[in-house]
């Protein structure tokens, strides 16, 4: 596209860079100038005005709108392109409005001619509501920037989503200190307001549990209300948690699976904290709760009822540009009204994540093989790169060892990192990180080792399409001339099995197990199947690329 200021008498043929209404007559934005319209033009005395002419590749503002939000629309949400060139995407059902917030302040960083805003996170929004508004801001832009805008959308899990809400039930445990009216006014008031702030979301309060403001007895009262049937748990604290090696840090601990948010960084609700045990959801209510005015905890909360998996990562960065306004889709939209697509659990291919390692110290070859500049990038986006223009989705990248040395080069790529603080422990850990990671509606998740330059797009795809949907207890494993290779696909029934294939796979007892349920994929070509282990290895990559050239 180029643009440039003509007089309107050069201007036939050329798009309209701005919509404008001339003469009581309406030209919306890139609309393409003809005779009559500049004759209308000099009428009104304009002389000159600011025009984009089409270059080769170069796709109108609505087609690029309409490719950019099938990327965005999650679950449950639609959109439609307006000739005021804005996109407005709407909630498909009733239910609680779900944004990737980091992901969204990342889109805004990085898409400059593209601008996203949202509504309120966490909202409860009514079907056909507009929940975010895209726009762009050019008539015209090439159809490789869109291109390379998507593929940096790619790989990830939904930046916009409605969840349903479904029945909960939920129990009240309280710490207690003092023991007094006092107190217990407090927890009084505490109730009244969570009562007051959910009143839609279909919780039941069923179930109540004391404890004194202990470690020990905090942790064998958390115990017993697990055994409940409790969906979510509210503590209610006796005192404010100031530190990890607080009372209620020492309790949770003891028991839960994972503290997803040790805090939040706001004034008075720092003590704020949200774990999970299996599919049970514990939320420790601030001690203030009930003097905070800020929105985050309420946001918090719904969160970690609604949401599909709790993730650390989920409640990290905070931050996005919200909507002033929230209206229903106009009814002269309903007519283009095109619902999110790839999230049919009813279709007919298999849903694959893909898991990414990327946190070992690469001890064997002397220094971080990840790191090492191949042709202007690290080692390991070739594989990374792969994952993601491949069908597999969403796609994980586990780090560890120099993480925030690989984080320099991910601003650009939308995956989904997950940080392994035991990465020294092992690969298993990290395959451990990534699998409890992956959503439930994925059938199967497939490990790729991040020292793997060579695998290709078609090979992943490959095995992703002899991966069969519906079919229990599955592997799909790579090989090259007899012998089994990465990567591997594991479904979701043997994740607790899940691994790597070593170099004797053969002999090891879990590949052994289940080769009845295993399919073999075979790679051609031998340099797909590298390994980066030794530095041997990487001198002879490196020749191997300068023998292309």
């Amino acid at each position: 596209m180029i643009c440039r200021e003509l007089k309107v008498t050069e201007a036939i043929g050329m798009y309209l860079f701005n919509q404008m209404v001339i003469g009581g007559v309406f030209f919306p934005k890139a609309h393409k100038l003809t005779e009559d319209d500049i004759v209308l033009f000099k009428q009104n005395k304009i002389d000159k005005i600011f025009v984009a002419d089409l270059e080769s590749g170069d796709i109108s503002f609505e087609v690029a709108l309409g490719e950019v939000a099938a990327k965005l629309c999650g679950k449950n949400t639609a959109y439609s392109v307006g000739e005021d060139g804005i996109c407005r995407i709407a909630a498909g059902i009733s239910g609680v409005l779900m944004v990737n917030e980091d992901r969204v302040s990342k889109f805004n960083r990085h898409g400059s001619d593209f601008i996203l805003n949202t509504i309120q996170p966490y909202k409860l929004v009514e079907a056909d509501t507009i929940i975010a508004e895209l726009e762009l801001n050019l008539p015209l832009i090439s159809q490789d920037k869109v291109d390379e805008l998507l593929f940096s959308l790619s790989g990830n899990t939904d930046m916009l989503s409605v969840h349903d809400i479904s029945a909960k039930k939920v129990g009240l445990m309280y710490t207690r200190l003092t023991n007094d009216k006092s107190e217990t006014r407090h927890f009084t008031n505490i109730v009244k307001r969570l009562v007051k702030d959910f009143p839609n979301m279909d919780l039941t309060f069923e179930h109540e549990y004391e404890a004194p403001h202990q470690v020990e007895e905090i942790a064998n009262m958390l115990q017993r209300a697990l055994k409940d049937d409790n969906d979510v748990l509210f503590i209610l604290p006796a005192q404010q948690t100031r530190c990890r090696q607080d009372i209620i840090f020492q309790a949770l601990n003891s028991i839960v699976d994972e503290i997803v948010c040790a805090h939040l960084p706001q004034i008075s609700a720092g003590d704020f904290i949200i774990a999970a045990k299996k599919e049970k959801r514990i939320i420790v209510i601030p001690y203030n709760y009930n003097n905070i005015e800020s929105s985050y905890p309420v946001r918090y909360i719904k969160q970690a009822i609604v949401a599909d998996k709790l993730n650390v990562f989920d409640f990290d960065h905070p931050q996005n540009c919200i909507m002033q306004r929230e209206t229903k889709l106009p009814e002269e939209m309903m007519t283009n009204y095109i619902t999110s697509a790839g999230h049919d659990e009813k279709g007919p291919s298999a849903r694959v994540a893909a898991i990414v390692l990327a946190a070992g110290v690469g001890a064997r070859c002397g220094r971080n093989k990840l790191l090492v500049d191949i042709n202007g990038e690290p080692l390991f986006l070739k594989a990374l790169q792969a994952a993601v223009k491949s069908e597999a989705s969403p796609v994980f990248l586990v780090t560890g060892y120099q993480a925030e040395m690989l984080d320099e080069y991910l601003d650009k790529i939308d995956v989904n990192v997950l940080y392994n603080s035991g990465f020294r422990s092992g690969v298993r850990t990290s395959i451990s990180l990534g699998i409890k990671s992956v959503p439930s509606f994925c059938d199967g998740a497939i490990l790729i080792p991040a020292d793997m330059p060579n695998i290709t797009v078609d090979h992943i795809n490959n095995m992703i399409k002899n991966f069969e949907k519906g079919k229990d207890k599955q592997v799909v494993i790579s090989m090259f001339e007899g012998k089994k290779v990465n990567p591997i696909i594991w479904s979701k029934e043997l994740f607790e099995f899940a691994d790597v294939v070593p170099e004797n796979a053969d002999l090891r007892p879990v590949f052994v197990e289940f080769a009845d349920y295993t399919k073999i994929v075979e790679i051609k070509d031998k340099k797909e199947t590298l390994d980066i282990t030794y530095p041997l290895d990487l001198e002879d990559y490196a020749k191997s690329l300068m023998r292309k050239k």
